[in-house]
């Protein structure tokens, strides 16, 4: 409930009443994470829709994705498996940003917007004007979209579903992994017992999960909590007069003494000589 209340007060706070489409569309779903895996593997559209649907799981407990067959007509979409009390449009909408992207792009020459309706919450967050594709109203339940079964034998190729700022967007996608750690982590720095598994749980991960992802981006959860209470111990040294045990335990040492190797071996310097070598700097 908090998430959807989040990306509902975020369209209104932006002014865009179409900001989940608007994300849907822009993604690279070569990259994003619950897509990647299936993207990876698939040869055709079905094989991309499939495998998502069976990776899907790996990454949400909240919904559940499927793929159904009857005769001409496919759908492919999720129910959520607790309903929520507000409208989930813009969650909605960036599905169908996603989604239609998907389909388009797959069916190429064969694209028949006629041939393809979307039921989402909210029709309103979608903009009409786009691609003239058929809407209709359903609940807060999930999403689901009807086309023709024939696409799904249409091949998958990652070189059409990536745009000219891929690259950048890549960069910020891996990046956004590694912020949204930190940001997460924050917060606890002071626990004594910030294990790996503790922050993998944090942060809604099982540990070999978290550490597989983070080390394609170059890094490690350790680094990552080794490198925020550098950053928090380092910031008081120098903006308050705090004592090194102080901020020891502020940043999660119960040892004073090991907290100063650490930093050492963190700065090349003891936390006192730190603080005094820039105090004297700065004046």
């Amino acid at each position: 409930m908090k998430v959807y209340e989040f990306v509902e007060h975020s369209a209104d706070f932006a002014h865009d009443p179409h900001i989940g489409y608007r994300v849907g569309q822009k993604l690279d779903i070569v990259d994003w994470e619950p897509f990647a895996l299936a993207a990876n593997e698939a040869k055709t559209i079905g094989d991309l829709l499939l495998r998502s649907v069976a990776h899907a799981a790996d990454h949400s407990s909240a919904t559940q994705f499927f793929l159904t067959t009857r005769g001409e007509i496919s759908n492919f979409g999720f129910e959520r498996v607790i309903v929520p009390d507000l409208v989930p449009a813009q969650n909605d909408a960036f599905y169908f940003g996603l989604i239609s992207r998907v389909l388009m792009r797959a069916a190429a020459d064969n694209w028949d917007s006629a041939k393809v309706l979307f039921t989402v919450a909210e029709p309103k967050a979608i903009p009409s004007s786009q691609e003239n594709l058929r809407l209709a109203k359903g609940n807060n339940r999930g999403v689901r979209v009807s086309f023709p079964t024939d696409w799904l034998f249409e091949p998958f190729l990652k070189s059409t579903f990536r745009s000219a700022s891929t690259e950048r967007a890549t960069g910020l996608l891996r990046s956004s992994l590694v912020d949204s750690l930190r940001l997460a982590l924050i917060p606890h720095l002071h626990e004594s017992d910030l294990t790996i598994d503790l922050a993998a749980n944090i942060c809604g991960y099982d540990q070999r999960q978290l550490s597989e992802r983070l080390r394609k981006h170059g890094t490690t959860i350790a680094r990552e909590v080794a490198r925020l209470r550098k950053e928090r111990a380092s910031t008081e040294l120098l903006s308050s007069n705090r004592r090194v045990a102080d901020i020891a335990t502020a940043v999660g040492f119960k040892d004073p003494t090991v907290f100063s190797r650490a930093f050492k071996k963190w700065t090349g310097v003891s936390p006192q000589r730190y603080r005094r070598d820039h105090t004297t700097t700065n004046s």
